[in-house]
């Protein structure tokens, strides 16, 4: 019987809970990526830092430690890639894509990167994340039949203005687009007063606004710094064509005959950086350029996988 065909979706920060303790532990197999992680253990150790298996087999789970963004980038990388070696096994991977953070995931899965390299940029991009202040902000533009709600969209779009109006300090912008969800990335100053300015919403179990916990201003211009050293040190990270198609967060195709190693690097310590990432984007491209038999989420965690069955794909068709 032939394998089901399949778009990869990498998950991003925030997936890696009290729940998936353990997990990437259970998953890990020898080969590349247990060589990998044995080489990243090290250089953590050796930096003052919990190795990433001893976070992964904690008796409990604890936000400061396991949300810091030292430990949770590269416990998410590895969980991910653990995860990423028996869904091959299962399904005809035809393109991976990833969320936020899983971009650097799935520079790895899709072979534009080793799983060592892709520790190091991970490990390098949340060390440098250091350099920009401010953090990030859920909300919701969706109704209550998850329909996009076009007065919740305008009252979003005269918020994140009147925030700037007030100045550089009180600095927002949309980080990512999330189907029928938005993640503002600003200031502390403009994320406070947005949380203000924004409609108090609740949809499931869930209520917004909130300000996610552990993130910096990701994907807008407040890490102009974080591109700017990103780029100095990782330009000798070898870059090559993916084997299989690499979407990225605008939803462009990288193909393994014509991309060229040096866009990826470009985009990646670019505009990947200080741009919003359009995930909806992605989402689009990947089903409608492939038209899979399924799309999978891979793990740690399900927030990808459950937002998926309600309303990242909403506004897609």
């Amino acid at each position: 019987m032939s394998r089901p065909s399949a778009v990869l979706f990498c998950p991003g920060r925030g997936s890696y809970g009290r729940d998936e303790l353990g997990s990437l532990g259970r998953n890990l197999r020898s080969g590349e990526v247990a060589d990998a992680l044995a080489v990243a253990d090290a250089r953590r150790r050796e930096a003052g830092l919990p190795g990433i298996l001893e976070l992964d087999a904690a008796k409990s789970f604890r936000p400061s430690l396991h949300l810091d963004g030292r430990n949770a980038s590269e416990l998410l990388f590895f969980a991910s890639m653990a995860e990423i070696e028996g869904l091959r096994e299962r399904y005809r991977i035809l393109a991976v894509a990833g969320n936020s953070l899983g971009w650097y995931t799935a520079l790895s899965a899709a072979g534009s990167l080793s799983v060592a390299d892709g520790a190091r940029l991970v490990a390098t991009m949340a060390r440098l994340q250091g350099l920009a202040a401010g953090g990030q902000v859920l909300t919701t533009i969706l109704d209550p039949d998850w329909h996009i709600d076009s007065e919740l969209q305008d009252a979003l779009g005269a918020a994140v203005e009147n925030c700037n109006a007030l100045g550089k300090d009180h600095f927002v912008a949309i980080s990512i687009r999330l189907g029928g969800h938005r993640v503002l990335g600003g200031t502390e100053k403009g994320l406070r007063e947005v949380m203000k300015e924004l409609p108090k919403i609740e949809r499931g179990k869930r209520k917004f606004p909130f300000q996610l916990a552990g993130h910096g201003p990701f994907h807008t211009q407040l890490c102009a710094a974080v591109s700017a050293e990103a780029r100095r040190e990782l330009r000798d990270l070898p870059f090559r064509r993916p084997k299989i198609q690499l979407i990225d967060g605008f939803g462009n195709q990288h193909n393994p005959w014509s991309t060229d190693p040096l866009e990826l690097y470009d985009y990646t310590s670019g505009r990947q950086v200080t741009e919003t990432f359009d995930f909806s984007a992605t989402a689009r491209t990947a089903l409608r350029e492939f038209n899979p038999d399924v799309l999978l989420s891979a793990g740690p965690g399900t927030s990808l996988r459950a937002r998926a069955q309600q309303d990242i794909w909403v506004e897609l068709a």
